[in-house]
């Protein structure tokens, strides 16, 4: 519990967003007298009401439903009573989830760095032409929609499903199938052993059709992140630089191309990562990362990698060029901007929201850094300061 509140504080709580959109008289009572028993957080919670008003938008469809609501603050009151004198503002995980779906406020760090001359144009991302993920088994491919489940039978089918339609295909027995999920789309697949991978944007995942013999493995390239049954089988991962050997577990790997690492991220369970020069096996909360053939293992926020397959980023001071690097494989975009802006060296922590609406994402991540942003033409992005 928290003494000392900033805004960021207030904007994450699920009855402050509430109020806000949704005023009542009951609401705004009980912040009145929350503040009125808190006078040292007035200053605070005014700066959260006055960026929160700035920032508002109508996402209602991700709100609290009003029994919740309700009964959240009733909760609230009679702990407010029972405890006058203590801090009783509290993060919900329903805050935190709420918080995604209506606005991210983050705040940028810049730290000095190079300067570049002042018509130095930069880029980040690419631009695919390809819209639609494929299923590729022998000579026949499948397209699908996006966020399309493909899972696989005991009759060694894939029966695909999305939000439109459901049908069944024969797979080529004995041979891999192949998986294509192009920027700004995603996909899972439910392995032949019931393991669960879920596939990210800019991604080709090779799978057999049933696991035969004494290992069940699979090759990637780009990212995913999987649940793996537990059997007696070991589950091999086969990655463009490493090896990761698991019996059951879930962890995220990105393996991009045109990433100058590879990531192994732990969330529970084992695994043991093999590459060039090294190997080690992983605790849940570590990430082994892998450069030149070398391995390294660090501590990490887990939810920093695996967040993407709910559908928001966790930030954690992240790079402007990271972030836009990932926002850029998610929507199928590229973003251009002068070398001046140095955005290599400014950072953002919080979470955003990755909504269906890209124009949304802009919104957010142009009001977090103070940057503007202008289509230009069909998914290009000019990136450039408030003025």
């Amino acid at each position: 519990m928290k003494l000392n509140l900033d805004y960021k504080d207030f904007l994450g709580d699920d009855l402050f967003v509430y109020w806000r959109i949704h005023p009542t008289a009951e609401l705004t009572s009980f912040w009145e007298k929350y503040i009125s028993r808190n006078e040292h957080h007035r200053e605070s919670f005014q700066l959260a009401i006055d960026i929160f008003d700035k920032i508002h938008q109508p996402y209602d469809s991700f709100l609290p439903d009003e029994a919740s609501v309700n009964q959240q603050l009733q909760d609230r009151i009679n702990r407010f009573r029972k405890k006058k004198n203590r801090l009783m503002l509290y993060m919900s995980s329903a805050a935190a989830v709420f918080l995604l779906a209506l606005i991210t406020v983050l705040y940028t760090t810049t730290h000095k760095g190079s300067t570049f001359p002042d018509k130095q144009m930069a880029s980040i991302g690419e631009v695919m032409n390809q819209d639609k993920v494929q299923l590729i088994t022998g000579n026949q491919v499948v397209d699908m929609e996006n966020n399309a489940t493909v899972q696989l039978t005991e009759k060694e089918n894939a029966l695909i499903q999305d939000s439109l339609s459901r049908k069944e295909i024969d797979l080529k027995k004995n041979q891999k199938n192949k998986l294509i999920v192009p920027f700004g789309k995603r996909s899972s697949v439910i392995l032949a052993d019931g393991s669960a991978v879920h596939v990210n944007s800019g991604t080709e995942l090779d799978f057999p059709s049933a696991f035969i013999g004494q290992t069940r493995e699979i090759s990637v390239k780009g990212e995913i992140f999987i649940e793996v049954k537990k059997q007696s089988q070991p589950f091999i991962i086969h990655t463009p630089n490493s090896q990761i050997t698991v019996y059951g577990t879930s962890f995220n790997i990105s393996s991009y191309a045109d990433e100058k690492s590879e990531s192994v991220v732990l969330v529970n369970g084992s695994v043991h990562v093999k590459s060039g020069k090294g190997s080690l096996m992983l605790k849940p909360g570590e990430m082994a990362e892998l450069s030149n053939g070398n391995i390294q293992r660090k501590e990490v926020d887990v939810m920093e990698y695996i967040s993407w397959k709910n559908g928001y980023m966790q930030l954690n001071k992240n790079s402007l060029t990271e972030i836009l690097k990932k926002i850029g494989r998610y929507y199928n975009v590229e973003f251009n901007f002068t070398s001046t802006l140095n955005l290599q060296d400014q950072t953002c922590s919080g979470k955003l929201f990755l909504s269906e609406n890209f124009d949304d994402v802009l919104q957010s991540f142009s009001k977090m850094t103070f940057l503007q942003y202008q289509v230009i033409s069909d998914g290009v992005v000019y990136i450039q300061k408030t003025k």
